[in-house]
């Protein structure tokens, strides 16, 4: 059964994630047409502000509902949007499929790495996941080392698993059980949280 919440917010070192706002559409799409973002992405990207815009709001009452967690990352000391992540349950109410992007001039600087940390804090202590998993483009070196970096460990190669621009791509298979979590708690408690549930959780 899906798990509604009100609100999100964890907070780590470096970034604060919280739930993504029909306001943040301007950011999202000036980070989003650029290209080096849009290749490691299965999505083809957005056709403007507006078509985002109208996503956005319509993400906000999904995550009531359960349906989706679609979450903003800012950075603690600063507000703006510097990407998205996305934990989704789309087979089994238990396994949650991690999704992502972080704007350019953002890479490198660690806010990816700790996102996916506060991200699997959220699935496996409040979402009740059995296992986190991710695909990742095999040309994409840099984001198998941050799901590496969290403790995701590469199951195998999906062959042509994705057709983007007029090919099939290959994608790595990387994931993270509950039991490999729990060992390495501590890496992953954020320095605060504050999630509410949707009345009647």
């Amino acid at each position: 059964m899906p798990v509604g919440l009100e609100h999100i917010e964890l907070v780590g070192e470096r970034v604060r994630l919280r739930p993504i706002k029909e306001s943040d559409a301007a950011d999202a799409y000036r980070l989003l047409v650029d290209d080096a973002v849009l290749s490691n992405l299965v999505w083809d990207g957005p056709t403007s502000e507006a078509e985002i815009a109208e996503a956005y709001d319509r993400l906000e009452g999904e995550l009531k509902s359960g349906e989706s967690y679609s979450i903003a990352i800012e950075r603690v000391d600063a507000s703006g949007l510097l990407g998205c992540i996305n934990p989704r349950f789309p087979r089994h109410p238990r396994q949650a499929e991690i999704g992502y992007w972080l704007g350019v001039p953002y890479w490198n600087q660690g806010y990816m790495t700790e996102a996916v940390r506060l991200v699997c804090h959220l699935s496996f202590k409040h979402l009740d996941a059995a296992r986190a998993y991710a695909t990742v483009f095999t040309s994409n070196v840099a984001s198998r080392k941050v799901l590496e970096k969290n403790g995701f460990s590469v199951d195998g190669t999906l062959r042509s698993h994705v057709f983007k621009r007029g090919e099939w791509r290959d994608e790595w298979f990387l994931s993270l059980l509950r039991s490999e979590w729990e060992v390495r708690e501590e890496r992953y408690t954020p320095r605060h949280e504050n999630i509410v549930f949707t009345r009647g959780e």
